[in-house]
This record gives C-alpha cells, sequence and structure tokens, in this order.
C-alpha cells in the first residue's frame, strides 16, 4: 500500500512539473500586463489590479482543469461607460467581462492624496516593557499578502501588505503596536471591499468560463 502511495505521489508531481512547464509562457503577470494593455488600447484608463496570495501555503488546485493547474488568480476592475467591470486572470482559463456593483472608486477618488502617502507598518513591539524607546519586528512565513494597484492614465499607485501586519496579536500574546494604525488606513478600506468583492464573484459563480488557456 504504502508503494502505491508513493507512486501516485511521484505521478502527481511529474504531472504538476509538465503543466507548470506547459504554462511558462502563459505567466499570470504577462496576462495580466497583456489584458491591461488591451484595455487601455480602447481608452480605458480606469483600472484596478487585485490580488490576495500566500506565499508557501497549499497549492489551489483547479478541479475542473484537464491538466492539474495551479489556481493563482489575478482579478481586474476597470470603469467603462459609467460601470464597473470585473474580470478574473489566471493559468486555467479566460474568462468572461461581467458588470460589478463594488463601492471602493469614490473612497479612493475621495482620499486619493491620503492613499498615496499610506503605509503599512511591520508588527512590532516593544521587547521590554519598561524601555518604550527600543522596538522590534516580527515577521513570519505563510501569512497572506494583498495587493492592489491603481492605474489612472499613465498615474500608478500601489498598496501592499500581509495579514500578519493586521494582527492585534500573536499566538503568543505579543502585542502589535502597530495594530491600529494598519487597520484605519484608507488602503486598508478598500482592501476589505475588493476582498469581498471577489470572494463574492467566487461564491456566487459570477466569473464565466470561456476556453482553457
Amino acid at each position: 500500500m504504502n508503494n502505491i502511495r508513493i507512486l501516485i505521489l511521484i505521478f502527481f508531481f511529474i504531472a504538476l512539473s509538465s503543466n507548470c512547464q506547459t504554462n511558462k509562457d502563459t505567466d499570470t503577470d504577462k496576462l495580466t500586463s497583456d489584458f491591461i494593455k488591451n484595455l487601455q488600447s480602447k481608452t480605458i484608463d480606469t483600472i484596478c489590479i487585485y490580488k490576495n496570495y500566500c506565499g508557501g501555503c497549499a497549492m489551489k488546485i483547479d478541479p475542473d482543469s484537464i491538466e492539474i493547474c495551479i489556481d493563482s488568480p489575478v482579478y481586474v476592475f476597470w470603469k467603462q461607460n459609467g460601470k464597473t467591470f470585473i474580470t478574473k486572470i489566471n493559468h486555467c482559463w479566460e474568462y468572461l467581462d461581467t458588470a460589478i456593483k463594488v463601492e471602493f472608486w469614490k473612497i479612493y477618488f475621495s482620499n486619493q492624496n491620503i492613499i498615496q502617502k499610506e503605509k503599512f507598518e511591520e508588527f512590532e513591539y516593544f521587547p521590554y516593557k519598561n524601555i518604550k524607546e527600543v522596538k522590534s519586528s516580527l515577521l513570519i512565513d505563510h501569512s497572506g499578502v494583498q495587493i492592489f494597484k491603481i492605474i489612472l492614465k499613465d498615474a500608478i499607485i500601489e498598496k501592499h501588505f500581509n495579514s500578519f501586519q493586521m494582527k492585534k496579536q500573536n499566538d503568543s500574546g505579543i502585542i502589535n503596536i502597530n495594530y491600529k494604525h494598519n487597520n484605519k488606513l484608507k488602503s486598508k478600506l478598500i482592501m476589505d471591499i475588493l476582498e469581498k468583492a471577489v470572494s463574492e464573484a467566487e461564491k456566487n459563480n459570477t466569473f464565466k468560463k470561456i476556453k482553457s488557456r
């Protein structure tokens, strides 16, 4: 039985390696870049790119793909003729563009200068109870990362943070002194809206497949 399990695992990793090689020319960043250029060629100049991933975490496999396909999606929002549209970009499938109701543009445009200057701080703490002048940072592996990039004509604003920065304390009870600062940022509010929008879209099967990559 153990030998069979080993053979299955070997076959899986060979197949996965083969598929990754097949998809080397369909890198998600390039697919996204090409999609953005296509939008811009249609004089669409208000665009948002959103990605939520976890480095080193378990891989998400698309169950509907004929080949083994790692689903590491990028979501693109854009304004066109007064409406907001969304699509999903990954290695596995091409998807239809879909109109969506999402309220982050108004927040962004009302706070554009503030957001441009905002900075997410690391998880920091005071290692010595009575010495507040000394701070230390904590880092962990396998933390969730969120990124959004707003493209307005030729101007680009990009923000990213990892979920550990947003924690009030770690598992050992160490308090993050930047917790309130990070969670009050307008950038964090926009991240939350984008995450809710894509989570609901995934749950409601909003992304309709056109064809496999």
